[in-house]
């Protein structure tokens, strides 16, 4: 399984570039049939290019599938990563202290080889709860194109129903059973640009993009944060349950120190409970950005940028939910079930009606998507084998 995952971390698959996609799918595939299972890709094609996802699978009579989704995409990454006296390479993985450094170990290459074990396990035992299916998808990380082709089309061509998923791209210390909705976008502030020595004949959008931030953050923000869900919170949370977040995460304006600009750009990110409709968080924001706006006499403009992941919410009363929490137990000693602060795409499950619950190997200390990314050995055992039980009868 380790070795595996060397080799998976060696291909460098930027989802950026959408870089050997092709070359990591079919070693995926390779493994997959070498292990015994069924394999189908499904390619996704767009203006970009092409997006292989790889299905795998075995039927050992079991009433339902269990879908086990990872992505091989990753954050791209450059320069030399080093550790005490040992420098490297991040497509170029060190394996030390019980650890596997390189890009994407954690996110999300080490729940693609987990899964292909924990496949190769359940096939030796002969029988199974659920069949597995091994799902692994590209371009999660730009917006989550091949998951979205899968599971419109691909489960189809394959003859596969999806009837549980668990998505592993998670951290371990807790079993999801939801995550927050994101909508992302820009306020456009804009006013009447000229020389800094003589702001009076000028409208700086500058300051007044300071002014609207300000409102939002203690305005906006805060209310958005009295949304509560009953999903908890993941652990070391402020608020025990998921709540409604608001963040400026872009300020771009001016190119010269003595040039008032004409423009200033505020960056924003919103986070919100699964409970709550997109739309409304949207309509909700924008009162909110027009009333500051009139407060100050500005003229802006917003931009919101269409989300993909509207956030989702499976029952903690389902019984596959219960099935999760029996094979976490056993490994981790507790039953805790929590939100993810962040979005993953058990979204585009959990809204069709599929029991979806998340779970993975990316700790507070793993680093995903900064250099010294990194997995614990470990852990990455300890998902495989609950896995393994979970689908053992």
């Amino acid at each position: 399984m380790f070795s595996f995952l060397v080799e998976l971390v060696k291909i460098d698959t930027n989802a950026n570039e959408r870089k050997n996609y092709w070359n990591i799918a079919r070693l995926i595939e390779e493994k997959a049939k070498e292990i015994g299972l069924n394999t189908y890709i499904h390619v996704h094609r767009d203006d970009k290019g092409e997006v292989p996802n790889v299905i795998a699978w075995a039927d050992l009579g079991a009433d339902k599938n269990l879908i086990l989704l990872s992505h091989y995409d990753v954050v791209p990454a450059g320069g030399l990563w080093r550790i005490g006296d040992k420098t490297f390479e991040p497509f170029d993985p060190l394996r030390i202290n019980g650890r596997i450094y390189g890009r994407g170990a954690a996110d999300d290459k080490s729940a693609i080889a987990l899964s292909l074990s924990a496949a190769s396990m359940i096939l030796s035992e002969g029988k199974a709860r659920y069949n597995p299916v091994v799902v692994v998808v590209g371009d999660e990380e730009v917006g989550g194109t091949g998951v979205f082709a899968v599971a419109e089309r691909g489960f189809k061509e394959a003859g596969i129903k999806p009837d549980r998923v668990i998505v592993i791209d998670a951290a371990p210390d807790f079993v999801g059973i939801g995550a927050s909705g994101v909508i992302g976008g820009e306020i456009i502030v804009k006013g009447k640009g000229g020389h800094a020595g003589r702001p009076f004949v000028a409208i700086n959008p500058v300051h007044l993009a300071i002014r609207i931030a300000d409102d939002l953050l203690t305005g906006f923000a805060q209310q958005h944060a009295s949304c509560v869900s009953v999903i908890p919170s993941p652990p070391g949370s402020p608020v025990p349950k998921i709540w409604g977040r608001f963040s400026i995460t872009i300020m771009r304006a001016g190119e010269k120190h003595n040039v008032i600009p004409d423009k200033a750009m505020l960056g924003f990110d919103i986070r919100f409970i699964p409970e709550e409709e997109k739309d409304r968080v949207i309509s909700k924001f924008l009162a909110a950005v027009s009333s500051t706006a009139a407060r100050y006499g500005a003229n802006v403009e917003v931009n919101i940028h269409e989300t993909l992941n509207p956030g989702w919410m499976t029952d903690p009363d389902h019984e596959f939910v219960s099935e999760v929490l029996d094979s976490y137990e056993k490994f981790f000693g507790n039953r805790r079930v929590a939100g993810s602060l962040g979005g993953n795409d058990g979204f585009i499950f959990a809204r069709k009606g599929i029991p979806t619950v998340s779970l993975g190997t990316i700790g507070l200390d793993s680093r995903a998507h900064a250099d010294l990314e990194n997995v614990e050995e470990e852990i990455v055992v300890k998902i495989r084998d609950l896995l393994v039980d979970l689908m053992t009868p």
